[in-house]
């Protein structure tokens, strides 16, 4: 069983969920900076999966569109990674308006040799 999968049932356990989802998913608070490349658009990511991502923004996302995400850290390690739209709920926060969107990645080709994955980036968070 890896690290990943273990840390996030114990936080699960600590907290009292059963997560039935494929992947475990890691709260951010702020550690990693999101970015829609497309629309050059920053975004606050909420959790990060190796399925997928959930972030709050400004904007509506449609579902089913296809986005580049990149993804942050404090260190500058840096991954950019597709996905769909899976849903996307408006809510009000301090009077305004804002979107929490789910994504699910999309599999595309490993990255060459000198680029970071998905996978480096959840080692250096969890």
């Amino acid at each position: 069983m890896s690290f990943f999968y273990e840390s996030a049932r114990e936080v699960g356990a600590a907290a009292g969920v059963d997560d039935r989802r494929r992947s475990p998913r890691f709260e951010l608070l702020g550690r990693v900076h999101g970015q829609v490349v497309s629309l050059a658009t920053p975004v606050r990511v909420r959790e990060v999966s190796l399925g997928g991502l959930s972030f709050d923004s400004e904007i509506a996302f449609p579902v089913g569109a296809i986005h580049e995400f990149r993804l942050q850290l404090g260190d500058r390690t840096t991954v950019v990674l597709r996905g769909r739209v899976v849903r996307c709920l408006q809510h009000e926060t301090d009077g305004e308006w804002r979107y929490t969107t789910a994504v699910q990645f999309i599999d595309d080709e490993p990255p060459p040799d000198d680029e970071k994955s998905l996978t480096d980036l959840i080692q250096k968070i969890a």
